[in-house]
């Protein structure tokens, strides 16, 4: 029974109906060892791995919560991880591919400076306006926040006044 798009309340809920029998074979390994700073031997590890988590060679985003709930179970990694995908799913297909996260973790890993600081402006740039502004950054740090969970090793409890208290420093 297909469901009308109107009683959707946002984007996620239409993720479980799309028709996600996406099969992605990558790039041949010359062409990644080419646009990626891995190795030959590096790559085939990575993409073993990859390959295990997401055997489809595409990830939707629900999957990636999925993932990302694995590494931080006591966590709310929903937040964080939209801001993330968006950055990997750079072409905007609604999953990200091998090629797609192979060339953000060289970026991450082995990447210049300039390399990394756009790659975090991108990622801080979740309205894609090319500003960063305080409350952006706020938004951010409480995806991350989230994302930890429950931190008994914080000298004071996590309120909105923190995470203002958090942006303030980092903004200046």
């Amino acid at each position: 029974m297909m469901r009308r798009l109107q009683h959707f309340k946002s984007d996620n809920d239409l993720i479980p109906i799309l028709p996600v029998q996406i099969r992605k074979v990558p790039k041949s390994l010359e062409e990644i060892v080419r646009i990626t700073k891995f190795t030959k031997s590096e790559i085939r590890l990575l993409y073993k791995g990859f390959k295990q988590e997401c055997p489809s060679g595409a990830v939707t985003e629900r999957e990636f919560q999925t993932i990302y709930s694995h590494f931080f179970p006591h966590g709310n990694c929903q937040h964080y991880t939209t801001y993330l995908f968006r950055i990997l799913d750079r072409r905007k297909r609604m999953y990200f591919t091998f090629e797609d996260y192979i060339q953000t973790l060289s970026i991450l890993v082995r990447g210049s400076m300039r390399e990394k600081l756009q790659w975090i402006f991108r990622f801080y740039d979740i309205s894609d306006d090319g500003k960063i502004t305080k409350q952006t950054i706020e938004t951010i740090l409480r995806s991350i926040y989230d994302l930890l969970g429950p931190n008994h090793y914080l000298h004071q409890p996590l309120t909105d006044a923190t995470i203002e208290k958090h942006s303030t420093f980092i903004f200046e």
